[in-house]
């Protein structure tokens, strides 16, 4: 957490001039009301005792009372965007972040996520794909077009990244890639700049970036332009930068659950049962953030995957990260995830 319970959280059993306290030092006008396990019970805010004062209670009295247990909350899955709008719309400055068990995860700030300062950090979009698995969507119009909602998927990947600052676009093309140009050109209409690198042929998922290597003097983000998640961009491009990975990966916890017992041996002794047990890796999402350096790592004009990269920057004794994404993540890669996706963007963005 980025956050002391003790300033923004007081306990059920607390008094109301506990409250007052509380509030008085994290200048957010609320603060939540838990249990021992941290369970959110509610909110009281500064309105609330105000009213409670004014119809004759003590401030020595306890908060169970008059607390509300009506509050806004949010999940892992909602993107900031719509944690900001939330906030905007229902005029409050904090939002809190729980699990399912309504267990306190986190706290989002207003004035923490209202702005972010702009970024000369390029974002590099692979939007060159065929497609295959999502035809016959796909025939005449390239997979990043492809509408999630009312809007294209590549459209909603650059309005996020502009939410976190970032202006400077290019983006990989290939197949139908002159429908996409048609419809975003140098940026100018979204209030973002595009550039575009074009592939001759198939150069993989990391290939193409060589094509733009003059222009990436900084730290830059890659992502798959079928992807959409609600990551903090502007948390990922720190995290890189402030454990000094030459690459990051975004990745997503996977768990794999064994619907049977499952026996551990000893050649033929049987030392333990384990019944079905959860499995958890990590999977590559498809988003990274690259340092300039390893751009050297990429060939020219051969195929080449950010797999390889990952490789030859290990081997080369360079430093390979991860950045876990908890937040709301799709691959958009089949005909049932293009149908999740529409479903879920209500909800999630």
């Amino acid at each position: 957490m980025r956050f002391s319970n003790d300033t923004y959280c007081i306990k059920i059993g607390s008094t109301i001039k506990d409250a007052m306290e509380s509030i008085d030092k994290n200048l957010t006008g609320a603060a939540l009301v838990v249990d021992e396990e941290k369970h959110v019970k509610g909110i009281i805010t500064d309105g609330i005792i105000r009213r409670a004062i004014l119809k004759g209670n003590r401030i020595e009295e306890r908060i169970e009372d008059i607390y509300s247990k009506e509050f806004r909350y949010v999940n892992k899955f909602v993107s900031k965007k719509k944690v900001k709008e939330l906030m905007l719309k229902y005029k409050i400055r904090q939002v809190p972040l729980l699990d399912e068990e309504g267990k306190l995860l986190d706290l989002y700030f207003l004035d923490d996520i209202i702005s972010y300062e702009q970024k000369d950090n390029y974002v590099f979009i692979l939007a060159g794909g065929l497609g295959t698995r999502l035809r016959p969507l796909t025939e005449n119009t390239p997979k990043p077009m492809l509408k999630v909602g009312e809007k294209p998927i590549l459209q909603r990947i650059i309005e996020q990244f502009k939410e976190y600052g970032f202006k400077n676009f290019i983006i990989s093309l290939n197949y139908k890639g002159e429908i996409i140009e048609e419809y975003f050109k140098d940026g100018k209409e979204f209030d973002v700049n595009i550039e575009y690198v074009r592939e001759t042929k198939k150069l993989g998922t990391a290939g193409s970036i060589k094509l733009a290597e003059e222009k990436l003097n900084k730290p830059f983000i890659v992502i798959n332009g079928d992807i959409l998640t609600g990551i903090d961009f502007d948390a990922f491009l720190n995290h890189h930068i402030n454990n000094e990975f030459h690459i990051t990966v975004g990745a997503r916890n996977y768990e794999m659950k064994v619907p049977y017992g499952v026996m551990v041996t000893d050649e033929l002794l049987i030392k333990s049962l384990e019944e079905k047990p959860v499995y958890n890796f990590y999977i590559n999402s498809g988003v990274y953030v690259l340092s300039e350096k390893v751009v050297q790592y990429i060939p020219k004009d051969k195929n080449y995957n950010m797999t390889d990269l990952i490789e030859d920057v290990i081997s080369d004794n360079g430093r390979s990260g991860v950045y876990q994404i908890t937040e709301y993540w799709s691959d958009i890669g089949q005909m049932e995830d293009f149908k999740k996706a529409n479903e879920d963007v209500k909800k999630f963005f």
